[in-house]
């Protein structure tokens, strides 16, 4: 069962990444699946309960938190198609900026791409090479700039869409010496956390065991989450919340037609400069985006950056899809041990797969894969998934 959670941060909080050099200790813009867990884990062993630990988080599949600015929204990763002015980026209408010079508007390219690759393969040959460039005008001339990929986290408010920007807090702090366990002399280190400043962060957990909840609302508010929770980090408050998200079958509807309207200009297109090719597109597409690293294999068990799907007793692989590398590492702190390192998929990659099924028969598949995930280790945040994201349908700057 899905719930959504509500995490808001009382004292800077910290989530480890990547160290740029030794003494700079930076942090990550979101909460990772595997960072609330691991508070779990903390808890239950500091209660004296370490043979509980692994059966309870077996109980249980976490999903990241991503930072909104209302516990009634759930903010989403902008999606590796995603695209803004590169002159002047940023939303149109994003209230924010109210009073300043707007941006010349973010949309997405994957299904103008996918329409756009798909008519190719059907014998479509385009006068020009698809080019997308920014149409916002400016005293009745279009900018003309080059587009390219925005990254971060957005969401959809009443009034206007919002990029999504985090405080960040620096803290300069004494190390110790390993041998004495007092000061070191000379030696003085830099942390990075997030600012506990009108954000919150909100993500998804499935489990059956509602208990779990309450007992990981514990483990939040007592110990705290994330890194530095001894040193004036990781204070927080957790709660459950219903933040509005169209279901599945809403989003698979509305993929496929904003698609077929896509698909007609392009065919329309391609009739002009002489080429048959179909008006419509048959069968059903759908896009699996992920919402967290993923560590993927073929069907084979050999290490990818593509995702396969068994669909109806038979691997399927994308036909369209975009992504790149990222490493996937991290630290348990319930162990006191480094998790294993692996090659994944990165945050925000897309993957798009044609079936001749239709729509209502493809739902119990897309149901069932969203709530599992994709890839290994899922079970700690990696893998989530979201099926048609919604900032698909920007075909237009918005």
């Amino acid at each position: 069962m899905e719930h959504f959670l509500c995490l808001t941060p009382e004292k800077p909080l910290r989530t480890g990444t990547l160290k740029p050099r030794g003494d700079y200790l930076d942090t990550r813009d979101y909460l990772p699946g595997s960072v609330v867990r691991g508070a779990l884990a903390e808890w239950l062993k500091l209660q004296g309960k370490e043979s509980q630990i692994v059966p309870t988080v077996q109980k249980v599949r976490f999903g990241n938190f991503f930072p909104s600015i209302s516990e009634s929204i759930w903010a989403l990763p902008f999606p590796m198609t995603a695209l803004e002015c590169k002159l002047h980026g940023g939303f149109r209408n994003d209230p924010k900026r109210s009073g300043e010079k707007p941006g010349h508007g973010i949309r997405d390219s994957l299904l103008i791409a996918l329409a756009y690759a798909e008519l190719e393969r059907q014998g479509a040959r385009f006068p020009v090479p698809m080019l997308l460039r920014c149409t916002y005008e400016i005293n009745g001339e279009k900018c003309g700039g080059r587009m390219e990929r925005v990254s971060g986290f957005y969401a959809a408010l009443p009034e206007g869409w919002r990029v999504m920007e985090i405080e960040k807090a620096l803290q300069t702090k004494v190390a110790l010496s390993r041998h004495r366990r007092a000061a070191q002399e000379g030696m003085l280190y830099r942390v990075i956390g997030v600012r506990p400043k009108a954000i919150s962060f909100v993500g998804r957990l499935w489990t059956e065991d509602e208990t779990i909840i309450e007992e990981l609302k514990q483990a939040v508010e007592k110990i705290g989450v994330g890194a530095l929770t001894t040193r004036g980090f990781g204070a927080a408050s957790l709660k459950a919340v219903e933040p509005g998200i169209e279901p599945i079958a809403e989003r698979l509807r509305a993929f496929n037609e904003k698609l077929r309207e896509v698909w007609r200009d392009l065919a329309n297109l391609a009739h002009h400069a002489g080429n048959l090719v179909p008006m419509e597109p048959s069968g059903t597409y759908f896009s699996v985006d992920l919402l967290s690293p993923a560590v993927l294999r073929d069907p084979h068990g050999l290490p990818t950056l593509k995702l396969f799907l068994n669909l109806n007793g038979r691997w399927r692989e994308p036909v369209f899809w975009a992504t790149q590398p990222t490493f996937v590492g991290g630290f348990s702190t319930a162990w006191g041990l480094p998790k294993p390192t692996y090659l994944g998929a990165a945050m925000g990659s897309v993957y798009v797969f044609h079936a001749d099924n239709p729509q209502e028969k493809l739902l119990p598949f897309l149901e069932e894969l969203e709530a599992q995930g994709v890839g290994l280790r899922t079970d700690e945040g990696l893998g989530e998934i979201l099926v048609c994201h919604p900032f698909h349908k920007e075909v237009m700057p918005v």
